[in-house]
């Protein structure tokens, strides 16, 4: 095996852990709330602003990206097609999720 194929599976693989961290946080809706929505918002509109379903979106995203990173480490190490395509399909998935929520968001902003 390559030096950069195990280089480079190495970061990979450590950034998929840094992720799995930051998540198993915002599953107990602890830690900084990493979303662009969040990070704009005003000090007064952050205490009126729905944290827990902030921490819900970014656990759902940032578990998939984990996922993402992890599957291509898998895939950097030993070549196999199915990480591959797996990490496609859930980048798929992340991509529809995070629209869907951005509508319903936007849906319960104008019925208030």
């Amino acid at each position: 095996m390559e030096t950069w194929r195990i280089v480079s599976g190495c970061i990979v693989g450590f950034i998929a852990i840094a992720l799995v961290v930051y998540v198993s946080f915002t599953i107990r809706c602890r830690g900084p709330i990493f979303s662009n929505s969040y990070l704009w918002l005003s000090k007064e509109e952050r205490k009126k602003a729905d944290k827990k379903a902030e921490y819900k979106l970014v656990t759902v995203v940032f578990a998939c990206l984990a996922a993402v990173f992890a599957l291509l480490s898998l895939h950097i190490f030993t070549l196999w097609k199915l990480p591959y395509i797996l990490m496609w399909f859930v980048i798929g998935f992340v991509i529809v999720y995070a629209i869907v929520d951005a509508v319903k968001t936007e849906k319960r902003k104008y019925r208030k």
